[in-house]
């Protein structure tokens, strides 16, 4: 890279599994990087890019405001991106799929040397927790010098006590899609069974489910003994119409060695035919996939507002000289920082919720799932 104007030098690193609101979070930092007089870069396809051995050209890429400054670096030769109108942009130019070998020690270190070799003071990274997991490996091997910070970008939110940006806006399409097929349901009297996203925690299915006022969601956690199975089953055959939310999670190590490659609303369905609930011309059971979709949908404007101010709460520590955080925000009266060590998955599910989770009121079902999701 050729030398160009003072100022601190920030990489901003996008991993993990695409959710709206990746390009929001470009947009802030770099603005919010340039207020405070940052060369503000983007690494293209994430960790890769700072591995050997991987051919994404350019591997870094100089981000700015302006479209007349992107101009003239660009004409200098920096490859340059203008982000000022990306804001509601639903993918996201600089990430790439999970990158698991990132796990391996040697290519951590190729990152860390990477980016010490291209000289920056900060590097922020954005995603869930498997990035925050990158983020806490790198740690070890980036000098004292180097301020590092994360953003949590994810469709599920599973990082304890946070909400992620993107968060509402998959909750909100996810429901939208939802609330459809109960009304489908309810017209066609049909029992529907849907797979939403939710790998681990399930917290997507969850408040999706709940917010289309789904009968019942299946968390990824359950593994339902034959009485419970028997009391879904039969409550499920005695309803006129009913929703079920399936978490993509449900069992998925036994779906996997099994070599099954159904869907996990497929497979719960399956799961209950032993039970009696059984697809017929007079009952419909229908099984639909759903997973993906929300992958790609624009980012409501709340979840941007929250982008922008995790942004501006983050560049500031970072330029304060504040180092291996996490900003977080639960609501507009709690928000503040915690350290890397302090930020950990949360898979746990209140027990509150569980009035939301089961409808039917299965009394079995109930004192099964508050012994494993309750707190």
């Amino acid at each position: 890279m050729q030398k160009e104007e003072k100022g601190k030098k920030a990489l901003f690193i996008f991993d993990g599994g695409l959710a709206p609101g990746y390009t929001a979070v470009a947009v802030g930092l770099t603005e919010e990087g340039e207020r405070l007089g940052w060369q503000c870069w983007a690494a293209r396809s994430g960790f890769r890019s700072l591995c050997e051995g991987f051919s994404d050209e350019p591997h870094l890429v100089r981000v700015v405001i302006s479209p007349i400054k992107a101009f003239e670096l660009n004409h200098k030769g920096y490859p340059t991106e203008m982000m000022g109108r990306r804001i509601f942009y639903p993918g996201s130019d600089f990430r790439s799929e999970r990158y698991p070998q990132f796990a391996d020690e040697d290519n951590q270190k190729r990152a860390a040397q990477e980016i010490v070799n291209q000289g920056f003071e900060i590097v922020i990274y954005c995603g869930g927790d498997g990035t925050l997991r990158g983020a806490k490996a790198l740690a070890k091997f980036l000098p004292e010098n180097i301020k590092t910070g994360f953003i949590n970008i994810s469709a599920d939110s599973d990082i304890l006590n946070d909400r992620s940006v993107g968060f509402l806006s998959c909750a909100e399409h996810g429901a939208e899609i939802a609330r459809g097929l109960y009304e489908d349901a309810y017209t066609h009297q049909r029992i529907y069974f849907l797979e939403m996203m939710g790998n681990r925690s399930g917290r997507h299915a969850l408040h999706s489910g709940a917010a289309a006022r789904a009968h019942l969601i299946i968390m990824p956690v359950f593994d339902f003994a034959k009485e419970v199975m028997e009391e879904i089953a039969f409550h499920l055959m005695k309803r006129r119409h009913a929703l079920v939310i399936v978490s993509e999670g449900y069992k998925k190590e036994e779906r996997n060695k099994k070599q099954i490659s159904s869907n996990a609303a497929e497979y719960f369905k399956k799961e209950l035919e032993i039970y009696g609930l059984k697809d017929s011309p007079n009952k419909r059971v229908i099984a639909e996939p759903f997973s993906r979709y929300l992958r790609g949908v624009r980012p409501l404007r709340i979840d941007c507002e929250i982008a922008h101010l995790k942004c501006q709460l983050l560049v500031e520590a970072l330029d304060e000289g504040k180092s291996q955080i996490m900003v977080y925000y639960q609501s507009e009266h709690i928000m503040g920082f915690q350290a890397f060590e302090e930020a950990v998955s949360d898979n746990t599910v209140e027990k509150e919720f569980m009035g939301l989770i089961d409808r039917l009121n299965l009394k079995k079902f109930r004192e099964y799932a508050l012994s494993v999701i309750g707190n």
